[in-house]
């Protein structure tokens, strides 16, 4: 457990040397936090020692039950009616600060206690908490190409849209040989691809829907501070062609075809090459972990949502 009093920050934990002793280790960052401890609280505990290479600098033990018996005498001598101003009397105001911070973190849980893990893990196979979840759309702003419509991971959708079935796609690409062999299937022609120096090169992909709304993206708790934005990634190994089909099948879940090159974007990183494509499979509802929503949006509707300035661009290029 971590305790945090006015005179130190403790972590208390029972390591498996200390089951057969009945002990607790008693870990702190600040010597002066285990020695005001052990002078008020717990004379038991026992030798501190001192390691440049464990995660809590200072350590000791002490039986189990002094432990308990600790606690109990600090709870029955609390006497303040406000912790941080406490610790500022107490400690100073550094450390008062620093126990704010630490209030700050936790107070998202009380602000957002909405979270939801997200079907599919990172990459590193670690789960991926979803802060603030979005909100989806009817079922019915799906045939209504008037309609901005929204769908979360592993959400209800239509069994079709236009005559294209939401489906799973099965068998997409893994490494970077098979996204560049779907490429050499419909290769389309391009201007030769000029990044400039200090940027690096990416690509993305607008996909358009038959009834002429546009696929989005939510990046997972608005990532680099989006909260919309079109399917990109940069180049990672892989021919600009095949990162933009890669990208909206990872992001979106769609399988697309590219139709031509639409524009060439500068962002604050990199220089980004988007491609107009249509849907020709997948589905939205297979999002990978990078976003927590795909929706499909009205052209008309595009200016109207909070876009930052580079899809801006985007938009631009695909009214002219």
């Amino acid at each position: 457990m971590w305790l945090i009093t006015p005179f130190g920050f403790f972590s208390v934990v029972r390591k498996h040397t200390d089951v057969r002793t009945g002990t607790l280790t008693v870990r702190a960052r600040v010597r002066a936090d285990l020695e005001q401890l052990q002078a008020r609280y717990l004379p038991e505990l026992g030798a501190i020692s001192e390691s440049g290479v464990t995660d809590y600098r200072f350590r000791a033990l002490a039986p189990q039950a002094a432990v308990a018996q600790a606690m109990a005498r600090l709870v029955a001598d609390l006497d303040y009616d406000n912790f941080k101003n406490a610790v500022a009397l107490r400690q100073g105001q550094a450390r008062a600060t620093l126990y704010h911070d630490v209030w700050s973190v936790l107070y998202e849980l009380q602000r957002k206690p909405q979270g939801e893990v997200h079907p599919k893990r990172d990459d590193g196979g670690q789960p991926v908490l979803i802060r603030t979840p979005s909100t989806p759309s009817t079922q019915r702003a799906w045939k209504q190409p008037e309609q901005i419509a929204a769908v979360l991971p592993r959400g209800k959708l239509p069994a079709s849209l236009h005559r294209v079935p939401f489906l799973p796609w099965v068998d997409a690409p893994t490494d970077s040989e098979g996204w560049e062999a779907l490429v050499n299937q419909n290769k389309i022609a391009e201007p030769v691809f000029k990044v400039p120096r200090g940027l690096a090169p990416a690509a993305g992909v607008v996909v358009k829907e038959s009834d002429g709304r546009i696929w989005l993206v939510c990046p997972t708790n608005q990532f680099g501070g989006y909260e919309l934005t079109f399917p990109k990634g940069r180049l990672d190994g892989k021919s600009p062609q095949a990162t933009a089909l890669c990208e909206a099948y990872e992001e979106s879940g769609l399988r697309v075809r590219l139709l031509r090159h639409l524009v060439n974007v500068r962002r604050s990183q990199t220089f980004t090459r988007y491609y107009l494509a249509e849907r020709v499979g997948g589905s939205p509802a297979d999002m990978g972990w990078e976003s927590q929503c795909v929706m499909l949006v009205p052209l008309s509707k595009l200016n109207g949502l909070r876009l930052k300035a580079p899809d801006l661009a985007v938009i631009q290029a695909l009214g002219t």
